[in-house]
């Protein structure tokens, strides 16, 4: 049977800090996780561990934008011009004769522009016809030099940083570093991290609670909140309300796992015992008590090279401090570079007030 814990001290509790000072606690975090290389298939949601560089001008060539013809602008700088059609080039296919006086060259979308040609009219303003035995087209609108043409290197030239450290890898990123070649890519390895829920009260998502029990709903809410922010998550046992049971788990798991994430055990109760293990450990407090509502008891301290954040039980006080502070904490732990929330004040439409309940 588990001994009752001795009665806390009410001149004992910590300090409140407001959620502006919490956040910046934060700023103390930096990358715990080592880099890596995965390939290009594997990279999507990790975070780049260096900056990777262009290997060639994009585009490679002058690109045509349009479907149309590729011409001389001086031939055409009066409307019904009319140009003879000397071949196509279509993507992938280039035209490898210059197009001279009143020539043209049908081309595609994403074709190369044929040397000799700095403009390109789209067919919409063309209209193809036969003169003097020969098939062209007549230009309905006067062309400009470089119009519809992408020019070489004209959105990244060779060399240039592509993507920089410290960025998450989304899908876009992903098209980016398949453009330039990289298919071994450098990264920081997924943070690992581990859920401990707390309390004598949980039980297993698969047993029918008895009076006073509560299944064990927020672990599987967190580890799949964790894992969507690109973490290695483990999920332990509930841990009873017993100081030395906690403690060792708390020890075996900062062992193993870079961000502890408990779950309950925070508030100012009898059996609220994360704090007390945690100074039993040797822990550093950053902070316990933050004026929020929901999350006020939230915790987070320092345990040798570990961070532990210290959520309430109270399922939605526990999302919003999972949310509020465990998304900064792991994208600074993982290296990723500018993830910050940006606070503002605005109006309400309509009043709030508290419940009768929660006053």
């Amino acid at each position: 049977m588990t001994a009752k814990p001795e009665p806390k001290d009410p001149r004992s509790l910590p300090p409140w800090i407001s959620v502006a000072d919490a956040l910046s606690a934060l700023e103390a975090a930096s990358p715990s996780a080592a880099p890596i290389r995965v390939p290009l298939s594997d990279a999507c949601g990790y975070v780049l561990a260096s900056d990777l560089r262009a290997d060639a001008d994009q585009p490679a060539f002058d690109r045509s934008m349009m479907d149309g013809i590729a011409l001389r602008s001086i031939d055409c700088a009066s409307p019904d011009a009319w140009v003879q059609e000397l071949g196509q080039a279509p993507a992938g296919t280039p035209f490898t004769a210059q197009v001279g006086q009143q020539q043209c060259v049908r081309v595609m979308t994403g074709g190369v522009v044929p040397e000799g040609a700095d403009a390109v009219v789209p067919v919409e303003n063309i209209e193809r016809s036969i003169r003097n035995g020969g098939t062209g087209y007549a230009v309905s609108h006067a062309v400009v030099a470089g119009r519809h043409i992408a020019k070489r290197g004209s959105e990244v030239a060779d060399g240039a940083v592509v993507l920089r450290r410290g960025q998450r890898l989304t899908a876009a990123r992903i098209g980016v570093l398949g453009s330039f070649g990289h298919v071994d890519v450098p990264v920081y390895a997924r943070l690992r991290v581990s859920v401990i829920p707390t309390g004598s009260e949980i039980v297993s998502v698969t047993a029918r609670p008895g009076l006073g029990q509560v299944r064990n709903s927020n672990a599987w809410a967190l580890r799949a909140h964790f894992t969507q922010l690109g973490a290695e998550v483990s999920l332990r046992e509930s841990v009873i309300d017993d100081q030395d049971v906690l403690d060792q788990v708390l020890s075996s798991a900062a062992a193993q796992s870079e961000l502890l994430v408990t779950c309950g055990g925070v508030s100012m109760g009898d059996y609220d015992l994360v704090a007390g293990s945690l100074r039993r450990l040797g822990a550093q407090i950053v902070f316990h008590r933050v004026a929020l509502k929901p999350g006020k008891p939230v915790l987070l301290a320092r345990l040798g090279s570990s961070w532990v954040l210290g959520l309430p039980g109270n399922p939605v006080s526990a999302m919003t401090c999972a949310e509020l502070f465990g998304r900064p904490l792991v994208s600074r732990l993982n290296g990723e570079i500018g993830a910050r929330w940006v606070q503002s004040s605005v109006p309400v439409a309509t009043p709030m007030r508290s419940t009768k309940a929660r006053a």
